[in-house]
């Protein structure tokens, strides 16, 4: 089904499985945003949507790494590089959306800089290049939860 297309390294799996599935991976980060979807009809139904985008995003950029990781002939699993597996230790389970948002802007500038952090240490292009296209998804997904913070200002 896929085909090996990177030269297998076990550096590089390792910082893209932590990507992955670290404490503060992306998928931690989907289940975080899908989470907020899921209950956001709960305590602030006028932002829905923007919920729906974040999770979209957020499992966008884990199919990529995941891709990434298959690539190299490596195997995307729910752990990080030193087999410590997911959970759903991770999501901050909040119910103010204020609170909440600010937690959000700040886990998507952690994983920008998770992700700068990782490209300097890759010298492979492939790999750089789709980094670079996680990035845009969180450009995307930093300008749609500070947007929804300065709307939720206003509102009060």
């Amino acid at each position: 089904m896929n085909k090996k297309v990177i030269s297998y390294n076990s550096y590089y799996e390792g910082l893209l499985q932590d990507l992955f599935c670290g404490n503060d991976g992306l998928f931690s980060l989907f289940l975080h945003f899908f989470y907020q979807y899921n209950n956001i009809f709960v305590f602030n139904n006028n932002f829905s949507n923007k919920f729906q985008t974040l999770y979209k995003l957020e499992l966008e950029s884990c199919e990529k790494v995941c891709q990434l990781i298959f690539n190299m002939g490596g195997d995307a699993k729910y752990y990080s590089s030193t087999k410590k597996y997911i959970s759903g230790m991770n999501i901050d389970y909040m119910k103010n959306l204020k609170s909440t948002l600010e937690l959000d802007i700040e886990l998507v500038e952690k994983s920008t800089i998770d992700i700068k952090n990782i490209m300097t240490k890759i010298e492979n292009k492939e790999i750089k290049r789709q980094l670079n296209e996680i990035l845009k998804i969180k450009t995307a997904e930093e300008k749609i939860l500070k947007d929804t913070y300065l709307q939720l200002i206003q509102l009060k």
